[in-house]
């Protein structure tokens, strides 16, 4: 694993971070792949509920590319998550990473979304936000059904690097976690709503959704950089799809490009119905 992650990147691959989690989760397999009595490849199949599943972390040697490995891959994990109960698979992707574009469209995959990934530094001072309760749920439900922005991210959320359905079923969770902050007009509505996660190792806040009116998101954006430094947070992060005046609310209030330069493509493959349940989990 080592050896094949080495040039992932010129900094180097979170996988060595994450692998000994891997191979402990019970919900989806780490998988490899040998070729000539060497392993040559790997990837993570997750499922984040019994139905969603994320694809992540599919790495060949350099030594043996362009010989269809990635793409026996890529057709392993759909395959196997089809038939392990998914309705729905995903996986994300460089915008410049054309070889994943071709095999994921060959796959029967569908480009959902383009993000690009903004971050800042915390703010000691600036407006607050409300941290919202299980009291909340009903107006949240409410905002999220009218939410243009969810609309455009065919209903999904990023945390963590990777994307999920945001949906009804998801909020007692993100709201016992204290994950769907908002700020609140005087009349009592919602005039904004973000769902954040908190990296404390990496030392960042993650805004994975955000919307509102949208002089107010602007105002949200400022003070998630406000609730970052509160936990501790030395960074204030974004990925944000492509709807102009949110990327625009968050450049004003002093986002910008951060590591991840360019874009990413968030593709996806639903399946009509899964073939058997599975036995493994």
């Amino acid at each position: 694993m080592e050896r094949i992650c080495a040039h992932t990147w010129e900094d180097g691959d979170y996988i060595p971070y994450v692998w000994d989690r891997w191979l402990a989760d019970e919900q989806g397999p780490l998988i490899v792949g040998e070729l000539e009595g060497q392993v040559v490849a790997l990837c993570k199949i997750s499922f984040q509920t019994p139905d969603q599943v994320w694809l992540q972390g599919m790495r060949v040697d350099p030594d043996y590319r362009q010989r269809g490995i990635g793409r026996k891959f890529l057709e392993y994990s759909l395959d196997y998550a089809r038939e392990n109960g998914a309705r729905v698979a995903r996986l994300s992707t460089s915008v410049r990473n054309t070889a994943v574009h071709r095999m994921a469209a060959d796959a029967g995959m569908e480009r959902i979304g383009v993000y690009v990934f903004w971050v800042t530094t915390s703010l000691p001072e600036g407006p607050q936000l409300t941290v919202l309760s299980a009291h909340d749920q009903a107006a949240v439900e409410a905002f999220l059904r009218a939410s243009p922005v969810l609309d455009a991210c065919r209903g999904v959320c990023e945390a963590d690097w990777a994307w999920q359905d945001l949906s009804e079923e998801r909020l007692p969770g993100l709201l016992e976690s204290g994950r769907i902050v908002a700020l609140v007009a005087a009349e009592g509505h919602l005039a904004a709503l973000a769902v954040v996660s908190h990296d404390a190792d990496d030392q960042a806040l993650g805004a994975g959704f955000a919307d509102g009116e949208p002089s107010a998101v602007r105002e949200l954006a400022m003070a998630i950089r406000v609730h970052a430094a509160r936990l501790g947070a030395v960074q204030a992060r974004a990925w944000l799809p492509e709807v102009a005046w949110l990327r625009e609310a968050f450049a004003s209030a002093g986002y910008a490009f951060g590591e991840w330069q360019g874009e990413m493509w968030l593709l996806e493959r639903r399946f009509d119905r899964p073939e058997r349940e599975s036995h493994a989990r």
